[in-house]
């Protein structure tokens, strides 16, 4: 698992990616962790395709970086038969983005937080452009209106946390003040 981001900041440099890839090594995208990866596979996405552009001369096509994050992921875990594809009998955690006329893989590898049109998770609707989300789960009390980057978007934080984002917000709030001394940060 490749994760250019933590490795460069942590150490300066990264894995020998490219001679891995020609010596026939299944490469998967990761983040490791927030501290000094990315805090998303989209931010990943495009630290390896800045990585692959600047130092590797373009060695690996969107459809490769694509498949670092899908099926050759899924290969990495052990997961191919559930995980990786669009395939019947396979778990159904489909990402869609609005790629405004870019190539199917240039428009995932580099997809903006603004351009998510659905995500599904087991075939469950988590969020998305408010209007897509709207058509898929209709005035459900699950779903809430949010700001994503400009974009109206519609996140299904309760449907799936069994509270609304205010409520989480709250909590987590009121578990940082408990632990630091301090009052809550926002009123």
């Amino acid at each position: 698992i490749w994760s250019p981001r933590s490795n460069i900041d942590l150490y300066g440099f990264t894995a020998p990616i490219s001679a891995m890839a020609r010596a026939g090594i299944r490469i998967a995208l990761g983040t490791d962790w927030t501290p000094s990866g990315s805090m998303n596979m989209g931010r990943e996405l495009a630290c390896a395709d800045s990585y692959n552009r600047n130092n590797l001369g373009g060695f690996f096509s969107d459809y490769d970086l694509f498949r670092m994050v899908t099926i050759d992921a899924a290969g990495v875990v052990g997961a191919v038969g559930k995980l990786g594809e669009l395939k019947v009998g396979y778990f159904a955690d489909i990402s869609i983005w609005n790629g405004k006329g870019k190539d199917a893989f240039d428009a995932v590898v580099h997809a903006q937080m603004g351009d998510t049109a659905l995500v599904l998770r087991g075939g469950k609707v988590l969020g998305g452009e408010s209007d897509v989300v709207s058509a898929m789960t209709g005035d459900d009390a699950g779903c809430e209106d949010v700001d994503v980057c400009g974009s109206a978007s519609r996140l299904c934080v309760k449907r799936d946390t069994g509270k609304t984002i205010a409520e989480l917000k709250a909590s987590l709030e009121a578990k940082i003040a408990a632990a630091s001394g301090h009052p809550p940060l926002y009123d």
